[in-house]
């Protein structure tokens, strides 16, 4: 059986926008605010360090792992109506390009 591979990349603006809808939810334990600005912190396994502006205006750097990048992502999808399918093996990756790539492998 062959194996199929979607590969979604996002743009900064879309990643920036995916974090701050993640952390802004309750389903994180992170102050709620507004993600301005991103960097690779380690290309494999991917981590971000994410600039992040608190309601109260203060700005902090917060490092989010794969697993938390791959979790927003997801969350960004299914508000988006991007269909995931749920069998589905999904990772976070770098692109050569250095943009953040939803892999999804059936």
């Amino acid at each position: 059986m062959p194996t199929e591979i979607r590969r979604l990349i996002f743009s900064d603006a879309e990643l920036m926008e995916a974090l701050t809808q993640f952390i802004s939810s309750d389903r994180t334990a992170i102050e709620p605010g507004r993600v301005i600005g991103v960097e690779i912190a380690t290309k494999d396994p991917c981590a971000l360090k994410c600039a992040i502006q608190g309601r109260s205006g203060m700005q902090n750097d917060q490092i989010f792992d794969a697993v938390f990048l791959c979790a927003a992502l997801i969350a960004w999808c299914m508000k988006n109506k991007v269909p995931l399918a749920r069998s589905a093996k999904k990772a976070v990756k770098l692109t050569q390009t250095g943009k953040v790539a939803l892999d999804v492998t059936l």
